[in-house]
């Protein structure tokens, strides 16, 4: 019966002892891991000396310590406040003992996530090439003509002074002998209009049963379109004896003055102008509908007609001018003018740059002209940059051989390779930020290529 009750004191003293640890632990701050190191084993022994019950609680915390003994015979079987300090000891000795190796652990898995890398920054060298050439590519689209008038006034301004009516007198001689008539000499026709003779005139002599007669230019003497007189409105005598005077024929010349319109060249040339440019771009886009996907159409070679009903310096109120426009047109396939030339310039990099380059982007190409034949021929200019690439095996051998080299000697070796223009070396993580890491796999190159940046990590 006393066994039993001393071993529900036992039980009552350990179980009192961890809740005064863990109160005792939250009162001072300490934080204790998910899963402490289990702790040594606690022994207690039963003794019996006298019919008197020890209760010895012996520490094991820390290796080589002396047991302790706690005397558990009071009444209450309480213990002690030196059991309570050697057991709040002998936890935190084993809680420090617990962290340092794992603070070594967590540090390595750091350092296993983050391990001292260093990243080559390169760029290679680049270089443009400016290439002609030919290449025989495209087809001829089938030429359209179309043609166009249009009617317009005209812009010209002309004058005309008042003109003399022109025309001739013939005079006819009665007598047997020849007459000078001089010039001037003054004649009225039956409508009142005065003509006057412009040379002198020897009329012959008649021989019966003709007369003598000669013909002289004559105006009239009032300008104007009132000098314009019928046929033989002057049929008289006149200017000597058995001397007669005849107009035979009209006068006719005779102008009022006045102002009127005249074709300009610009008038032609403007309308022309207009209708070419229309009728070029409906051309080009029935050429357009020619051609098929993927094609690309040269501009348009157009041959123009332009006819006008009247001719720059004619008098008219209006001019017509009609226009016909011929086209025809190369078209050819982009992709495959870019793949052509392309494998020119390849040939032609490899001869002028050497081995190791690469193009960067697409060549700028410019059609300059087609020439039409049963195959059509495009002459071409293009501009292309070409610049050194580094591969895989070459970066690899690149970083086998920088690393564990301090920056400046890895620097000396980058700037000693061919096709590098610039580099720069930085490092991260823990480490000696002089030297570059020993493996290299920690080392990463970026190469910056112009238009691209492309990594490669061994």
């Amino acid at each position: 019966m006393q066994g039993n009750h001393l071993q529900e004191e036992v039980n009552r003293i350990v179980a009192g002892m961890d809740n005064q640890n863990e109160q005792e632990d939250l009162e001072q701050g300490i934080s204790l891991i998910d899963e402490p190191a289990p702790l040594q084993d606690i022994y207690v022994y039963i003794v019996r000396e006298h019919d008197e019950e020890v209760l010895r609680v012996i520490d094991c915390a820390a290796p080589g310590a002396p047991e302790r003994a706690q005397d558990t015979s009071t009444q209450d079987h309480t213990p002690t406040r030196s059991g309570k300090t050697s057991t709040v000891l002998a936890w935190c000795t084993l809680s420090l003992a617990a962290l340092l190796p794992l603070a070594s652990l967590l540090l390595q898995f750091y350092l296993i996530l983050h391990p001292f890398t260093a990243t080559i920054a390169i760029i290679p060298k680049s270089q443009q090439i400016f290439f002609n050439g030919t290449v025989q590519l495209g087809r001829m689209l089938a030429p359209t003509t179309v043609r166009q008038s249009q009617t317009v006034p005209t812009t010209g301004k002309g004058h005309q002074d008042p003109k003399q009516a022109q025309g001739y007198i013939t005079l006819y001689n009665g007598l047997f002998t020849s007459q000078i008539i001089q010039a001037g000499t003054i004649l009225t026709g039956q409508d009142g209009v005065r003509i006057i003779t412009d040379q002198a005139a020897d009329v012959p002599s008649a021989n019966p049963p003709s007369f003598g007669y000669t013909t002289v230019s004559a105006h009239a003497i009032i300008a104007g379109s009132r000098g314009d007189i019928e046929a033989y409105d002057i049929n008289q005598a006149c200017c000597a004896t058995a001397i007669k005077a005849v107009n035979t024929a009209s006068f006719h010349g005779g102008a009022d003055e006045r102002n009127f319109h005249t074709v300009n060249q610009a008038d032609i040339h403007s309308t022309s102008t207009l209708l070419k440019t229309h009728l070029t771009q409906g051309l080009t886009i029935a050429l357009q509908k020619q051609m098929k996907n993927g094609e690309v159409m040269i501009a348009p070679t157009c041959t123009p007609i332009v006819r006008s009903d009247h001719q720059p310096g004619d008098e008219a109120a209006t001019v017509r001018v009609t226009v016909s426009v011929t086209c025809s047109a190369v078209a050819y396939d982009q992709d495959g003018l870019r793949v052509k030339v392309t494998d020119l310039l390849k040939s032609q990099a490899a001869k002028q740059l050497g081995a190791g380059y690469r193009i960067r982007g697409n060549p700028h190409i410019t059609v300059t002209s087609a020439t039409p034949a049963k195959q059509v021929t495009l002459s071409f200019h293009s501009v292309s940059t070409w610049g050194y690439a580094l591969s895989s095996v070459e970066q690899t051998a690149i970083k086998k051989v920088i690393a564990g080299r301090t920056k400046e000697q890895a620097m000396q070796l980058l700037a000693s390779l061919p096709g590098i223009e610039t580099a720069s070396i930085k490092a991260s993580g823990f480490g000696d930020d002089t030297r570059l890491p020993k493996h290299p796999e920690y080392i990463q190159i970026v190469v910056i290529d112009g238009l691209y940046q492309y990594h490669h990590i061994a």
